[in-house]
């Protein structure tokens, strides 16, 4: 199993990868976020009926996005840059187990251009092309 700090400079409570399911680097990954009710963004979004910030959504996507380098990126700096037809069909709700599907579709200038699909047993829940910088 890969070591999730070892590789992604992100910390509780942001980092929002559990697992790494499959990984061919450069091309796919498949990660995973379980949900739960101890998430610190849910305490207020919304009181009585928590779900998942939908930008919280394409951050997973993002940081699943990491996996797609070979080498580890403990230590180095790594953000969202953009966001390109991002599509929210559903929620995710506290008990979800997350499915990130990220795929590689180019890098230019210090960015990685990737196609990503958040889902939940049969529910696609979210899909977004994103740019991933890292510095």
């Amino acid at each position: 199993m890969l070591e999730i700090p070892a590789h992604l400079p992100h910390r509780y409570p942001f980092l929002l990868v559990d697992r790494v399911l499959e990984r061919e680097p450069g091309v796919r990954v498949v990660a995973e976020k379980l949900v739960t009710m101890g998430e610190p963004y849910l305490q207020g979004h919304f009181e009585g009926h928590p779900l998942v910030p939908g930008v919280l959504l394409l951050e997973m996507l993002a940081q699943a996005g990491g996996f797609l380098e070979a080498e580890s990126l403990h230590g180095t700096a790594i953000f969202l840059a953009g966001v390109q037809d991002a599509r929210f069909k559903a929620p995710a709700f506290p008990g979800d187990r997350l499915r990130l599907e990220v795929t590689a579709v180019g890098a230019f200038g210090g960015l990685m251009k990737v196609r990503g699909t958040v889902s939940c047993e049969d529910r696609e829940l979210c899909t977004a092309r994103l740019l991933v910088k890292r510095l």
